[in-house]
């Protein structure tokens, strides 16, 4: 609801206050006097001059009148969502003059600002700044005539509250996108590697399905929270990717030592450098692949040997007893070294995802005027 305050002089209503018992003013009924037409331009509702039909209109004996109509307006803004929900918007009411060129109706403004004494402490938005706008509106015939009408424009700028979305949106969505990276630390042996994948991809898409349903319906400008979690939700498809790959090489059968396949050539050579980027205690073993056959570890009294005991068949059919200076990596060894160099690469990758996002967004917010 808004209070539109309208004052006008009307010389046909002055009267002679003193001989009338010193009435300075009078009410009389809104269809007895003449009132500008007046047009919200840019409503959504109600396109029509504004009218309050059982509404009195105070004039005094020099002919001011004053009328204050409450009015439900609503107008379309152009909505800006680039930085949501740090966003700003400036939204205005644009009043035309309606039947009256400028030549016979002049709109001036009663004050340089816009009175806020009845704005309500709203939830989501605050009031930042206001302004009046004096404008013209031109008007071409088909004779090539122009006509020209008055135009007031009340600007009203806002700024989102943002501490619900920072609990509600930011927050899960920062800390499911971290969960990815975590992906390459849950054991083969567990089984459980590719459905806590899913689930996490899953759980990026539902959030990025509320996030479109909480912003406005518009392809002028793009949310770079919605072009994060689309990012994120791709991320996690390649960690899915990623994840389905490990295992294959995990639960490979093909002997290690053969050269002949390029395939493994290649996930070996990935491998050897994964193994030095993260300092794997295997990585010296890589030089060597194929001087030693595939070998398997043996357990003593119940437990791995502490001193990286491995046994081997040698050629009478007996199993001797070799140390880590003679042994070879398997495709285990393999897997669990990448998983856990990609592991590192979407750790720093999501980090630098998430503080570039947020320092974006929270300064871009903050710096950009509606």
């Amino acid at each position: 609801m808004s209070v539109y305050l309208q004052e006008w002089k009307d010389e046909r209503l002055t009267f002679d206050s003193a001989a009338n018992g010193d009435i300075e003013s009078v009410f009389s009924p809104s269809d007895k006097i003449w009132k500008p037409e007046l047009v919200i331009d840019n409503s959504l509702e109600d396109l029509g001059v504004i009218t309050a039909e059982n509404l009195n209109l105070r004039y005094d004996f020099e002919g001011d009148v004053e009328w204050e109509p409450p009015t439900l307006f609503k107008v379309h803004c152009q909505v800006d969502v680039t930085f949501y929900p740090y966003d700003q918007q400036k939204c205005s009411i644009v009043v035309i003059g309606w039947g009256y060129t400028v030549e016979e109706v002049g709109l001036v403004f009663l004050s340089n600002a816009i009175n806020l004494d009845d704005i309500e402490t709203h939830g989501e938005w605050m009031v930042t700044k206001t302004e009046t706008v004096k404008a013209l509106l031109e008007e071409t015939l088909d004779d090539g005539t122009k006509r020209q009408f008055p135009q007031l424009e009340f600007w009203i700028s806002i700024k989102r509250r943002h501490a619900f979305y920072n609990l509600n949106v930011i927050m899960p969505v920062v800390v499911t996108s971290l969960l990815i990276a975590l992906t390459f630390i849950v054991p083969f042996e567990s089984g459980e590697k590719l459905s806590y994948i899913l689930t996490v991809f899953l759980s990026l898409a539902v959030l990025l399905t509320i996030t479109a349903d909480a912003l406005p319906p518009t392809s002028i400008t793009v949310s770079n929270l919605a072009l994060y979690l689309g990012i994120v939700t791709v991320l996690a498809a390649v960690g899915m990717l990623i994840t389905v790959l490990l295992l294959m090489v995990y639960h490979n059968e093909v002997d290690i030592s053969d050269s002949r396949s390029v395939s493994s050539g290649c996930i070996l050579l990935l491998a050897s450098v994964a193994a030095t980027l993260i300092c794997s205690s295997k990585r010296h073993l890589f030089g060597r692949r194929g001087s030693t056959k595939m070998v398997t570890v043996m357990p003593v009294n119940g437990h791995e040997s502490a001193a990286g005991k491995q046994s081997r068949t040698n050629a009478g059919g007996s199993k001797e007893s070799v140390t880590d200076e003679d042994a070879s990596v398997t495709w285990q060894d393999v897997a669990i070294i990448l998983d856990r160099f990609v592991f590192i690469i979407f750790l720093a990758v999501t980090v630098a995802i998430n503080v570039g996002f947020l320092v974006g967004l929270v300064v871009g917010g903050n710096t950009t005027d509606p």
